[in-house]
């Protein structure tokens, strides 16, 4: 039995590191204390026609839009999954709002390729003359927004009138057949006055994408997720959209070999 007591934590050791792709571990906002970082943002743009033509785009700041909700505080109906979680009141705001991550989600993600990106999200209330809800988005950029170095994936968000039912997962594997490059996406973007394009409606415009989705995983400068998903035909103030358990998470076999690792070197340290 000693001799298979010996044997056994190398054993499981060799079996860690062969089928563990990574060493990555959990990356996690839950919300539970406040919005631990993450910020309410837009996109606008100006177009110059002059040669050679060009785009310019910029990152506005929409905070007025986003706030900290504890959960439950004022209606039960109204919680985090569970407790606190960031709450995005529609403040029409010109350009509409995303939400984007704070520092540990972003950098080298290397580790985390063909892993896993989720969250939780919630439409609380519709709003009045609402006529579409948005797609769920997840980008990835990295370097300058005007190189356009970014790949987002792109989902179906709920149908029209599925508002305050419930809490849904948007989950996506990080690798480059569920993210495409943003120049082949019809993303909508819009300027200050409020004017809608998409990036494939400006043909003067270079938007050829020089990174691949690994080089782009590699030195992510900036993580976002759709966060405005509601179009009340810009006459409402009422849509109210939540978020909650934003997470970059290794597949359960990594962690399972992960936590083996730990066990040993603890039997070891005994």
């Amino acid at each position: 039995m000693k001799r298979l007591n010996r044997i056994t934590p190398a054993l499981a050791c060799a079996a860690l590191f062969a089928a563990a792709p990574s060493s990555a571990m959990p990356i996690v906002s839950g919300f539970d204390a406040g919005l631990e970082g993450w910020k309410a943002v837009g996109f606008d743009f100006d177009v110059n026609i002059a040669l050679p033509p060009s785009l310019n785009i910029t990152k506005t700041d929409n905070s007025a839009d986003l706030a900290w909700d504890s959960g439950g505080d004022f209606d039960p109906a109204f919680d985090g999954n569970p407790g606190g979680f960031a709450r995005f009141e529609d403040e029409i705001t010109n350009p509409g709002s995303f939400l984007e991550a704070p520092a540990q989600f972003t950098g080298d993600l290397s580790s985390y390729a063909g892993q896993t990106i989720k969250y939780d999200h919630r439409i609380f209330n519709e709003g009045a003359n609402a006529t579409s809800v948005g797609p769920y988005v997840i980008m990835l950029i990295s370097g300058d927004l005007n190189d356009l170095n970014a790949y987002v994936s792109v989902q179906d968000g709920p149908m029209l009138g599925e508002a305050d039912t419930d809490w849904v997962t948007v989950s996506q594997t990080l690798d480059a057949a569920n993210f495409t490059a943003v120049a082949d996406v019809d993303l909508g973007i819009f300027d200050s006055a409020g004017s809608g394009i998409t990036l494939s409606d400006i043909p003067l415009a270079n938007f050829s994408t020089d990174k691949t989705f690994e080089e782009v995983l590699a030195d992510v400068s900036s993580l976002i997720i759709s966060f405005e998903m509601v179009d009340n035909n810009s006459t409402q103030v009422s849509e109210t959209n939540g978020v909650d358990n934003v997470m970059l998470v290794p597949e359960p076999t990594s962690l399972a070999l992960l936590g083996i690792g730990g066990l040993l070197a603890a039997r070891r340290r005994r």
